[in-house]
């Protein structure tokens, strides 16, 4: 569909069609265009002088090109949507146990490197206290040093305090930070924290941190996992089988469920089309205008 953007270009072509028909009415010239005043543009011995009208009927054409749509419009994308991402790993003593907290480890280093390079990670270790063990950081390098380092009872005895965890992971979150994602994997229930899951419940309110937790084990407090995790928007997760296999598959279904990608922000932008010709139509009618309005005296 053909938009004439710029009608003011066409309002000489317009004049020029309705000088012509109405001197062609009047002096009821047998011809199809007649100029009545030629003699204006300069003695009819000049050369150019008989081609006047042709010119400003290509002047008509030209300003016509130039008054046609000159955009097509396009989306462009513009931000990159970051995830805020702790992960909250039970390093007690009884993640010895069939290699559990060795399996998490590798299973967590494949899920780092699966992210964008923009999202920021945190680590939380946690046995009878909880220990920061990275801050949120774009810092890949940094993360991956220090997970082969990860042990069981790292911290202190090696009790369990999943719900102190839990608060002070929900504290390393900056209030401004939007896509806040906690991921908790412990293989058994609260045995030694100050708060309780209503606290943790309470508080996630007001940091509004998606909660995806991983439990290993049959004696794991699926209840409590599971109420965490609903609370927050979240999904829980439960292991009883084959560790390795199933650690790494739930890592890859949380990528898939919060999928590191560019956010699309469309706006409309105009690019021009045929700008060239149409600056050449331009310049051509320019000439043509200025060739024969311009004469000697």
């Amino acid at each position: 569909m053909v938009e004439f953007k710029y009608i003011y270009f066409l309002i000489p072509g317009i004049l020029t069609f309705i000088c012509i028909i109405l001197c062609s009415i009047t002096y009821r010239s047998p011809k199809t265009a007649f100029f009545p005043h030629i003699e204006l543009f300069g003695r009819p011995a000049r050369y150019i002088t008989k081609y006047i009208p042709f010119l400003m009927l290509v002047l008509v054409v030209l300003l016509t090109v130039i008054s046609l749509h000159p955009y097509k419009t396009e989306k462009l994308f513009s931000e990159k949507k970051v995830y805020n991402i702790v992960v909250c790993l039970d390093v007690s003593n009884s993640m010895k146990e069939k290699n559990k907290l060795k399996i998490a480890k590798m299973a967590l280093q494949e899920f780092i490197l699966k992210r964008r390079p923009e999202d920021r990670i945190g680590i939380l270790v946690f046995d009878n206290i909880p220990f920061r063990l990275v801050p949120l950081t774009t810092d890949r390098g940094k993360i991956l040093r220090l997970i082969p380092k990860i042990h069981p009872a790292m911290v202190d005895i090696g009790g369990t305090s999943m719900y102190d965890a839990l608060m002070d992971a929900l504290d390393m979150f900056n209030p401004a930070l939007k896509n806040k994602i906690i991921i908790l994997l412990s293989d058994g229930g609260d045995i030694n924290s100050k708060n309780t899951l209503d606290d943790v419940i309470l508080k996630n309110r007001v940091v509004k941190a998606k909660i995806y937790t991983i439990g290993i084990s049959s004696g794991i407090h699926s209840f409590a996992l599971e109420r965490l995790s609903v609370s927050s928007g979240g999904k829980p997760f439960f292991v009883t089988g084959d560790y390795k296999k199933a650690i790494k598959g739930i890592f890859n279904e949380i990528n898939r469920l919060e999928p590191s990608y560019i956010q699309e922000y469309s706006y409309k932008i105009e690019i021009p089309v045929d700008f060239y010709l149409k600056i050449s139509a331009l310049l051509v009618g320019a000439l043509i205008m200025l060739k024969t309005f311009y004469r000697k005296e």
